[in-house]
């Protein structure tokens, strides 16, 4: 018995490192190579600066080159009665930039125009528009910092406060500046946050973000200057950032959906997001 069993318990164990040796055995998916997309990156905010709006192509799946810049399309930006074309910019391909600094103004509604291009290579010229209109948003009146210690992590929590508009539903986008360095430089270090869960009127020192110890760029020394950014941003800027953020994070295939394209403003069947926001700041020094 004592023989039988032990011929099953290596049989049994070979069966099951055959199995998992199946389960790592490479597959090559051949992908067809698709046209390329136009892809929209651009936005207009309160900041006094020449705004800009880049434009690349969409590449293959396994591609491990940059997305090709696309060159010598005309784009124009309107508001009001005013209407300019932004000029390419010779230092950085597929960058169109506004000919002159200007702010953005609450309440206004900008358009954007892009033509002069032949993306699917038909022979025929395609245009391409977006628009959003600038929110105001909540009055930003000081952060504050709250350093926190436990045996896992230590740091300072940032808190806002803001009055808003009972009656007026915003969405917002927070960002964090350590001295010069811009700590929310990419997308999945950026926060978006829809205002349904405060309807008081008032954000009573709501978190926004957090420095740690641990991370050079992040951990705070006596003289540092931290300031919190709140952009008001529209529906339309939320919903992409929340899309491409969950597309970004891991999945689980056995629970998950399959990938899906970020939902755009830029109609069409371009890619990418023309964001019109306002832009609100607040400091503090550290002592």
């Amino acid at each position: 018995m004592k023989l039988k069993f032990t011929y099953h318990r290596w049989y049994f164990l070979i069966v099951a490192l055959l199995s998992f040796s199946a389960c790592t055995e490479r597959i090559d998916i051949e992908l067809d190579s698709t046209p390329g997309r136009l892809v929209v990156e651009g936005a207009v905010t309160t900041d006094f600066l020449r705004h800009h709006v880049d434009l690349s192509i969409t590449s293959d799946y396994f591609s491990n080159e940059p997305a090709p810049p696309v060159r010598d399309a005309l784009v124009e930006l309107s508001f009001g009665n005013e209407s300019m074309i932004l000029s390419e910019d010779e230092a950085v391909p597929g960058r169109y930039k506004a000919a002159i600094a200007f702010s953005g103004i609450p309440g206004t509604s900008y358009k954007l125009d892009i033509s002069q291009l032949d993306m699917d290579q038909d022979g025929e010229e395609e245009h391409y528009h977006a628009s959003g209109t600038m929110p105001g948003g909540p009055e930003l009146e000081h952060i504050e910092l709250r350093y926190y210690s436990t045996p896992v992590i230590s740091g300072y929590a940032v808190f806002m406060y803001a009055s808003h508009p009972p009656e007026q539903r915003d969405w917002f986008g927070f960002k964090l500046i350590k001295n010069s360095d811009m700590l929310t430089d990419s997308l999945m270090k950026y926060t978006v946050l829809s205002d349904d869960l405060f309807d008081s009127g008032y954000f009573p020192g709501m978190p926004v973000g957090y420095l740690s110890d641990d991370d050079p760029r992040q951990a705070i020394h006596s003289g540092d200057t931290v300031t919190f950014e709140l952009n008001c941003i529209e529906q339309a800027y939320y919903n992409f950032v929340t899309e491409a953020q969950l597309e970004i994070n891991a999945k689980y295939p056995l629970f998950s959906g399959p990938p899906a394209n970020v939902i755009s403003n830029i109609d069409n069947g371009a890619m990418g997001i023309f964001a019109v926001y306002s832009i609100q700041r607040s400091s503090l020094i550290v002592e």
